[in-house]
């Protein structure tokens, strides 16, 4: 199970970074610029168990990025958790979330993922992120609402790193 899972993960990943959806970045120019380059990160949520990648770049001079965020449910994980799948529940597969609006001002980015399915629940989930930006480096916090509004936020935290020029 664990091989077929690290197999699925790794051809969303590679889906992900063929084809990324454009994300239309606000800020002044010199602002966006912070946020020039090719970044890869990962996110993590305790309440949820909940993790993930995140990858996005941003050509210089331009105020519009490509990235995505994967989304692997918690029995997908790769440390053992089948005992917290509910019983008669179905594994999802890792699920391609969309970055829907960033902003950034003074170091800061901010921004929300598009509304997508919960893999536990019925309901939809909208997630907001935030995160401050240093040098080569962002790190952050998210909170992710159900539709419901009867169940409590959610919350995890994020980072990303740049991928320094002339490596592969």
């Amino acid at each position: 199970m664990r091989v077929t899972t690290t197999a699925a993960i790794a051809l969303i990943a590679a889906a992900c970074a063929a084809n990324p959806s454009p994300v239309h970045v606000v800020g002044s120019r010199n602002e966006i610029g912070t946020l020039a380059g090719e970044w890869t990160g990962e996110y993590t949520s305790v309440e949820t168990g909940r993790s993930g990648s995140i990858s996005f770049t941003l050509r210089a001079g331009t105020d519009t990025a490509f990235g995505d965020v994967v989304m692997i449910p918690r029995a997908l994980a790769p440390v053992p958790s089948e005992s917290r799948v509910p019983s008669g529940a179905t594994p999802t597969a890792p699920k391609v979330l969309t970055i829907s609006f960033v902003r950034v001002s003074t170091n800061v980015v901010s921004g929300t993922l598009e509304p997508y399915p919960s893999p536990d629940c019925g309901c939809t989930l909208s997630t907001v992120f935030q995160g401050t930006i240093k040098g080569d480096r962002i790190e952050g916090k998210f909170t992710t609402t159900h539709s419901d509004h009867m169940a409590p936020q959610q919350q995890g935290t994020w980072w990303a790193t740049r991928k320094k020029s002339g490596t592969s």
